[in-house]
């Protein structure tokens, strides 16, 4: 699989991941994602399961924790960190995917409440939401 294939292997399962969340909860506590170098074997990670008192900040240093130790043990193509972000009145769903070779930090507003939230078209942000943590 090549660098581009896995990117968007790893965005799409992020997304979909995401909007379960979304549905479900009405918001995406930070979580990550990881798939092998061929873009299989997708593991998440929920620190809330973990942490259920702490806090925003505190779930996502658990997450970026959680990635760099993956990522150190080795066998890692691509990770993904999701989460919803918020400016203002607006929210969105903030996805960082990296491979080894590139990265990338989408924010798809969305709109609408309970199950019937839909994303909106995703919005490149400048630079990453942590990192990066894989690319280099």
């Amino acid at each position: 699989m090549n660098d581009e294939e896995l990117m968007a292997k790893t965005l799409h399962v992020a997304k979909e991941a995401g909007m379960l969340l979304l549905h479900k909860h009405g918001t995406v506590l930070p979580f990550g994602l990881t798939l092998d170098p061929a873009g299989d074997n997708p593991r998440t990670y929920f620190p809330r399961d973990q942490l259920p008192r702490a806090s925003w900040d505190e779930l996502l240093d658990a997450t970026i924790a959680h990635l760099e130790r993956s990522i150190d043990s080795g066998g890692i193509g691509a990770i993904a960190l999701v989460t919803t972000l918020e400016s203002g009145s607006e929210s969105g769903l903030g996805v960082q995917v990296e491979t080894r070779d590139s990265s990338l930090f989408l924010v798809y507003p969305y709109k609408g409440t309970g199950q019937s939230k839909s994303l909106g078209e995703p919005q490149t942000a400048e630079g990453l939401l942590v990192g990066p943590l894989l690319s280099s």
